[in-house]
């Protein structure tokens, strides 16, 4: 079973990620950094909303309506330069070395009440690996919830999965096709989301979930081949987060990283990542490579 760290702010980086290959989880309470970039989203979020508190607009708006103001929402915060900025701090506090730290741009992420929208823009992820979405293996996942979680609201762990198996569609997703299809088709999936997701195709027992309920702002680290999900939220209020995903270069190139249990995905993500000193892309040859160990 995968072990949880509260907390480690002072574990070496280097440290923190082969913990993570080993599929252990680090938990840490609101740094700094990470407030701030919360800060930031709460700032984008209430502007684009109507007044009054985000979590309940839902209630409030028809669901195409809320879709319209969540896809722009959505957009703003991945591209706006003081995001990549904020979280350049953040990697900062957290140990990491700029020089050799590639991330993808953060996502803002909308889970809302009850069933009201999820596909789309606020799909809700059943369980999966990243691996599956054809992460790199060497990949870490960061998880920020921007207001105060519920239990509703969590994000769900199987990490008696870890080094099982899970029967899944992977084979059938291809990155290109994403890119191409379906991330364009993501504003126009309201009812359903008829997008290629890569998804188990065997029941994950409910008893398998283990639940992260934390604060707001606080970071939640785990490995790209993870199984995880989207808690149904019937809290009562949307919840919204955002997430990043980091690799080390030289891991990357050592070819080191979590096993990859049952991941058969078509491309790579890695061309996605930007270095965290100077926003450059990730190295060309290394996007040609599918760097998966353990395969």
């Amino acid at each position: 079973m995968p072990n949880v760290y509260f907390d480690s702010l002072k574990t070496s980086d280097a440290t923190r990620r082969d913990h993570i290959y080993d599929g252990s989880i680090f938990l840490t309470a609101p740094a700094p950094t990470v407030i701030a970039l919360c800060d930031f989203a709460r700032t984008m979020i209430e502007a684009a909303l109507p007044a009054g508190d985000p979590r309940t607009a839902q209630f409030n708006l028809p669901v195409t309506e809320f879709v319209n103001l969540i896809g722009p929402l959505k957009s703003s915060f991945t591209n706006h330069p003081r995001t990549k900025e904020l979280l350049r701090n953040l990697l900062e506090e957290f140990g990491c070395d700029l020089e050799r730290t590639y991330f993808d741009v953060p996502r803002l992420r909308v889970a809302t009440h009850g069933g009201y929208l999820t596909a789309g823009v606020g799909y809700a992820y059943r369980p999966h690996r990243d691996i599956w979405y054809s992460s790199p293996v060497t990949q870490v996942n960061w998880w920020t919830p921007i207001y105060p979680l519920a239990e509703e609201q969590a994000l769900v762990f199987y990490p008696s999965y870890w080094a099982k198996a899970v029967s899944n569609s992977s084979k059938d997703f291809d990155y290109d096709e994403w890119c191409r299809i379906g991330r364009q088709q993501a504003a126009s999936q309201i009812a359903v989301d008829t997008r290629k997701h890569p998804l188990a195709q065997e029941a994950i027992p409910a008893d398998a979930e283990v639940r992260l309920v934390t604060d707001a702002a606080a970071t939640i680290c785990f490995s790209s081949a993870h199984l995880h999900a989207t808690a149904p939220n019937t809290s009562g209020m949307t919840r919204f987060s955002f997430d990043f995903r980091t690799v080390n270069l030289d891991d990357l190139t050592a070819g080191k990283g979590a096993q990859n249990p049952d991941a058969a995905a078509s491309g790579t993500t890695l061309g996605d990542f930007i270095r965290a000193s100077d926003f450059s892309q990730m190295p060309v040859e290394l996007t040609r490579q599918k760097l998966m160990v353990n395969q």
